[in-house]
């Protein structure tokens, strides 16, 4: 299970390294789910940071990785990976995976995205990138079942009651 502080804690520690300054959890609708910057940056930056992370991602999706370079810095967006051995009802493996262990519902339900400035490689931060996606798959992936079971639109309220 993801508990908002604990997750806070650890992207709290993802920017503890120089010149990384905002890690961000997200939907790949752009939904913020958890975030951690330095000081200097606001909770505007950081709603641009999520923008353009969701942006990039409906890019490189099929890439499985993606990186822009913005006015915020460098920005690296990774889907968290579907890793932990969690089996879900009525989802079956595709034809073209059936031999391999990888499920059919390969699209991230989350994403992670790091900002740093220039000064950071691109190697090292998604190097860290990759290592808190490691670290975030196994409680991810148990919140697929219940996510994907969740309906698509909330339930219509019942009739209205007229003449009270």
């Amino acid at each position: 299970m993801l508990v908002l502080s604990t997750l806070h804690r650890l992207l709290s520690q993802v920017i503890a390294s120089p010149g990384l300054h905002t890690a961000v959890l997200l939907t790949p609708n752009g939904q913020l789910v958890s975030y951690a910057c330095d000081s200097t940056r606001s909770k505007d930056d950081v709603r641009l940071v999520v923008g353009l992370s969701s942006e990039i991602w409906l890019e490189v999706a099929d890439q499985g990785v993606g990186m822009v370079d913005s006015e915020l810095g460098r920005i690296l967006v990774l889907g968290v990976p579907d890793t932990a051995a969690v089996s879900y009802p009525g989802l079956e493996k595709s034809p073209a995976n059936s031999a391999n262990t990888e499920p059919a519902y390969a699209k991230p339900i989350m994403l992670v995205a790091l900002s740093a400035t220039d000064a950071v490689q691109w190697e090292d931060l998604e190097a860290k990138g990759r290592e808190l996606t490691e670290h975030l798959s196994r409680p991810v992936a148990k919140l697929r079942g219940p996510l994907t079971a969740a309906p698509a639109s909330p339930p219509s309220p019942p009739a209205a009651r007229l003449g009270r």
